[in-house]
């Protein structure tokens, strides 16, 4: 595949200000990750922008922040809610070196993924399609990963009783959230207790839009009981604590 050329500088400019060192191997990948997202767009929504410059100036510099600010621990990354792949896939291609799981309920968005991986050549992708209430039962993904990170899916109670079950003992729980991003980790007080969580680490930042955007760093440091995660649907209609 032939990268999308008009995307070059702009993805350099993201990846500058962002502060991280890419090969160029990994720049093409990640441009060709935009492109497929502009293909896909044109069968089915797939994501809310439809221009390569929002989803590069916009996604993967939300995507690949954490990155300038802390270690991914090396082992098992899961995308919990993936949707496209954000911020799952620019990551695995930063860090070729991690294992990636793709969690998402929407089956079309994992085959596209699925498409994804394959055109990139992706190694050591592998996807999870159904409910994360369904996962966090499973003994096969019970505190299994080594961290897990989720990306505007849903409020952060909800995603501390959908996460920390999959999160292993001394893993992390990487939570990406909007500027009402202070008063939802607030919210989610009593599932951080409930489910064996503690918030580590903030932090506050604009992405090149100008929009503000808050990251918050959880760690798993007891076990989550087996109640949680409760039946599907629950935890986004009675979020612990409400």
């Amino acid at each position: 595949m032939t990268a999308t050329r008009g995307f070059d500088e702009l993805l350099t400019k993201v990846i500058a200000a962002l502060g991280l060192i890419i090969s160029g191997n990994q720049k093409e990948k990640l441009l060709n990750y935009i492109q497929l997202i502009l293909e896909g767009l044109k069968k089915q929504r797939l994501v809310g922008e439809r221009s390569g410059a929002a989803l590069i100036e916009k996604h993967l510099y939300d995507s690949l922040y954490p990155l300038t600010t802390w270690q991914i621990p090396r082992g098992s990354l899961l995308d919990l809610g993936t949707g496209v792949g954000l911020p799952g896939i620019p990551m695995k291609i930063c860090l070729p070196e991690q294992a990636l799981y793709l969690l998402d309920a929407n089956k079309k968005k994992i085959n596209f993924l699925r498409k994804v991986a394959l055109e990139l050549a992706l190694q050591e992708v592998f996807f999870l399609p159904g409910r994360a209430e369904e996962w966090g039962r499973d003994p096969g993904c019970r505190e299994q990963f080594d961290c897990v990170v989720s990306r505007a899916v849903a409020r952060a109670a909800v995603l501390v009783e959908l996460g920390l079950p999959l999160v292993k003992m001394g893993g992390f729980l990487l939570l990406y959230k909007g500027k009402q991003g202070p008063s939802e980790i607030k919210e989610a007080g009593p599932a951080l207790q409930l489910c064996g969580g503690r918030l580590e680490k903030s932090w506050h930042y604009r992405i090149p839009t100008g929009e503000e955007r808050t990251l918050f760093l959880i760690k798993k440091i007891g076990p989550t009981p087996a109640a949680y995660p409760r039946r599907s649907g629950v935890p986004q209609r009675k979020p612990l604590g409400s």
